[in-house]
């Protein structure tokens, strides 16, 4: 039978008149103790001290019953909430308005616990707040759910891998997204994957052993470096770090953060080739500048004065290659300092080559390489820094020469192309390895010749001559055939007059 929607309801009391034998006790007491079986109970006076707390309550609590009565809430206090969050429930209530909300609060003992809370206030005669009923539930469970998902939303924004692991059998039960993606790409899943698992070479007494300081709390974290199994069945150096998680009503585990550091390593080869070539570029002129004065203060050249002057000669040139080494390393922390500042102007490159083509005749004339110019017959305006650009023309056609065969011949092409003017640098000597094309213009880097000596230089000169262009509103680049030669383009912006003209 269907209830007419507009019959009247009996009051829910009424349905309880009393419990047990007849006359045992009223509805409200049924309904009283019903709520305090369930939900978290308490009752403050005017001032906010508690008057009232059922059992839930204190078991929640943890203190006892006669540690409650006649203390403030701030007894639970915690750090978690503002003041502004307690000020508006206050606001709230004593204007004789029911609150909602959640707390943070701390047990005796020190663990945190959370409540959904309702506050009713209960009015005088005189409309003003007398008590406070709040009533409540344990929520804790429900937040460090909540928690633990958004941890894990967090992990997934991390590039490095995340993986969390049970200490006795070292399983894997959890993965962020960068972790995922590399097992996907190996075919693996975390079905049964413990961590000896994720790293090459390290067995498993190994991980136990380092683990055991974070077991026994002698330390909150340890780092060490192992191997990780690439796609390509290669492997690459990671820096493990492990730490160990104890979160509240949960077993404790451990979280692994595994990174890898290729280039970290890559950065350390670097600098150590680094070191040495700058060593070397360094002892070379000047043994060679010291070894010449040996010879003119020892008085062996006296008899012959063209013999001393080629020795001076000699230690001149070795001085201005210290001076444009130390140049050149200036300019590499101007760039990586962002300090390395152009100033473009009005600049005839024509004129600009043609002193470059004059200078590069004295380097290396055992060689006996020409340089050809073409295209440079009318001025080209163009807007540059002409320090600059003699740099790079210089770093251009030294590299040209000095890797042309004897009697080699170097062409330099100027062509405008729209608003801009292309340079190209090109020599019939030796050419670039493959190999190397990728990593030309990386700082303190040389192309490697099995079959050659290292040549001079620290490997600056491209990756200095990169950023003078790109200052410059341009781009440069290198092709290369091994044995057929190389070519080197770059381009620069026309001033406003020429590209108008």
């Amino acid at each position: 039978m269907r209830m007419n929607a507009s019959a009247a309801q009996p009051d829910l009391t009424s349905l309880f008149p009393g419990r047990g034998q007849a006359g045992s006790g009223r509805g409200e007491g049924f309904f009283v103790e019903a709520l305090g079986e369930h939900a978290v109970i308490s009752v403050a006076d005017a001032n906010g001290r508690m008057i009232y707390a059922n059992r839930k309550f204190v078991e929640l609590t943890g203190y006892c019953l006669e540690e409650l009565i006649g203390s403030p809430y701030g007894l639970l206090k915690s750090e978690y909430h503002s003041p502004g969050f307690f000020r508006e429930m206050w606001q709230t209530i004593t204007s004789g308005q029911s609150w909602q909300g959640e707390f943070k609060n701390y047990r005796k003992t020190g663990e945190a616990f959370w409540m959904r809370v309702t506050i009713v206030p209960y009015l005088g005669a005189d409309r003003k707040p007398e008590k406070y009923l709040s009533i409540g539930t344990d929520i804790t469970e429900t937040k460090m759910i909540e928690g633990a998902r958004q941890q894990r939303l967090s992990f997934d924004l991390i590039k490095d891998e995340i993986y969390l692991f049970w200490p006795g059998t070292l399983d894997v039960f959890y993965a962020n997204r960068g972790a995922r993606i590399r097992l996907r790409a190996l075919g693996q899943t975390m079905m049964g994957l413990t961590l000896p698992a994720l790293l090459q070479d390290l067995p498993e007494e190994n991980i136990s052993g380092r683990l055991a300081p974070l077991i026994e709390g002698r330390r909150k974290w340890v780092s060490f470096e192992a191997s990780q199994q690439r796609p390509d069945g290669r492997t690459n150096p990671a820096e493990v770090t492990i730490q160990m998680i104890a979160p509240d009503r949960e077993e404790p585990h451990f979280l692994a953060h595994i990174r890898n550091i290729s280039q970290r390593k890559q950065a350390e080869i670097a600098k150590q080739q680094f070191v040495a070539n700058v060593s070397h570029e360094l002892r070379t002129p000047l043994t060679t500048i010291k070894g010449a004065f040996e010879l003119i203060r020892s008085g062996l050249c006296n008899a012959t004065p063209e013999r001393a002057g080629q020795l001076a000669a000699m230690g001149l040139k070795n001085t201005t290659r210290l001076e444009n080494l130390i140049e050149d390393l200036l300019d590499m922390e101007r760039i990586a300092s962002g300090r390395m500042v152009s100033r473009l102007q009005k600049l005839d490159l024509s004129a600009l080559i043609q002193k470059s083509i004059r200078d590069i005749a004295s380097y290396k004339p055992e060689k006996s390489v020409s340089v050809r110019g073409s295209g440079i017959e009318a001025p080209i305006w163009v807007k540059g820094d002409e320090d600059r650009l003699r740099k790079v023309m210089a770093n251009l056609l030294s590299n040209a020469v000095k890797f042309s065969r004897e009697g080699g011949e170097v062409d330099i092409l100027v062509e405008r192309d729209g608003t801009r003017v292309g340079i190209s640098v090109r020599d019939q000597g030796v050419g670039i390895p493959e190999r190397a094309l990728s990593t030309l213009f990386d700082p303190f880097t040389q192309a490697d010749f099995p079959d050659r000596r290292p040549s001079e230089g620290a490997g600056l000169g491209l990756s200095i001559s990169r950023a003078i262009i790109e200052e410059h509103g341009g781009a440069i680049e290198i092709d290369s055939t091994e044995g057929h030669g190389t070519e080197a383009r770059f381009y620069v912006i026309l001033h406003p007059s020429a590209a108008e003209a």
